[in-house]
Parts: structure tokens; C-alpha cells; sequence
């Protein structure tokens, strides 16, 4: 008997800890506003304020090319 609710309780904590791992990378993962590469605009800041964002910057993974705008 105690071993079965042992094992109950270990499912559990995995299933919540599963859960929480998949809820939490979710943040990162939202689709940003690309609007162009930054080697043809010349200012990505600006040209995302004209077009009604808030703020905007130039991404990438290791050479930022891509002029991405946000909210």
C-alpha cells in the first residue's frame, strides 16, 4: 500500500513539474514583428516607431540582421 501511494506522489510531482516547464517556455517563444533587415533600413528604432510600435532593434544569433518591432 505504501508503495503504491509512493509512486502516486512521485506521478504527480513529475506531471506538475512537466507542466510547469511547458507553461514557462511559452514567454519566450511569442512571435516577434519583423519588418525587414537592418542593412537596408537605416534607422530599425525609428522605422518601428513610424509604423506604431513602441520600441524596435536589430536580432539575430550572431550577427544581428533583422529589424524586429514590440508593443
Amino acid at each position: 500500500m505504501n508503495c503504491k501511494i509512493g509512486f502516486m506522489s512521485s506521478m504527480m510531482i513529475t506531471s506538475i513539474v512537466i507542466l510547469f516547464l511547458l507553461v514557462s517556455g511559452n514567454g519566450e517563444a511569442l512571435p516577434k514583428n519583423c519588418i525587414g533587415l537592418c542593412k537596408m533600413l537605416f534607422d530599425c528604432s525609428a522605422a518601428c516607431i513610424r509604423m506604431g510600435y513602441t520600441m524596435g532593434q536589430c536580432i539575430g544569433w550572431k550577427t544581428p540582421d533583422m529589424c524586429c518591432c514590440d508593443h
